[in-house]
């Protein structure tokens, strides 16, 4: 892992800051990735899940974030957060603000083009998959809260300040603008509303 930091540290045009090395801090982001992904797949040993950040499968764009996130919280101002944000633009094809309060259990699911804007509070086991947009309306709003073992599949959009369910299930291409009940299946436009054991054909 020490030799992959290097290279990621080689791949930015702007150098990162000593924080971007710093052992405990990469090795605590990996703490976190794996209690991420152990909360989808619990068979996924510490060894695994490096191989895959390295072979650039989804877990890397969870590590940049967990990475960023690490330093966000000793620093806000180092410049190893630029160089995150440029790495997992550049290699992920995706934006994570390090702003937001994300639970254990995040898992991005071919994250191309997903961007989660800044000041949102998500709750444990959220996955996201490719061409999604958390946001909001305007720089001064405070985003969303997104509770428990939420999913959204692949084009959804979350705007607003919206307080999205625990076990939440929104379809693909759906635009939420409005709270969504707990244990709700959501799709469509108009937004349809279901309870989620009627409703299980979203992807």
């Amino acid at each position: 892992m020490e030799e992959f930091i290097q290279y990621l540290g080689n791949r930015v045009f702007v150098k990162p800051d000593l924080l971007f090395y710093e052992p405990e801090i990469i090795h605590e982001a990996l703490e976190l990735t794996l209690k991420d992904v152990n909360y989808h797949f619990d068979h996924v040993s510490m060894e695994d899940l490096v191989k895959r950040i390295i072979n650039n499968q989804n877990e890397l764009a969870i590590f940049l974030y967990r990475f960023g996130s690490t330093i966000h919280s000793i620093d806000s101002s180092s410049k190893s957060l630029n160089a995150i944000h440029f790495l997992m633009k550049d290699l992920c094809s995706c934006e994570i603000y390090y702003s937001n309060q994300i639970g254990e259990g995040f898992y991005i699911v071919h994250g191309t083009g997903t961007v989660i804007g800044s000041r949102n509070k998500i709750g444990k086991g959220f996955k996201i998959y490719q061409n999604c947009t958390i946001g909001h309306r305007n720089e001064t709003a405070k985003g969303n809260i997104i509770n428990d073992d939420v999913i959204c599949y692949a084009g959804v959009k979350i705007i607003g300040e919206n307080v999205i369910g625990k076990n939440a299930i929104i379809g693909a291409n759906t635009v939420v603008t409005k709270n969504i009940p707990n244990h709700k299946v959501v799709y469509g436009n108009p937004l349809n509303i279901k309870d989620l054991e009627k409703e299980t054909n979203l992807v």
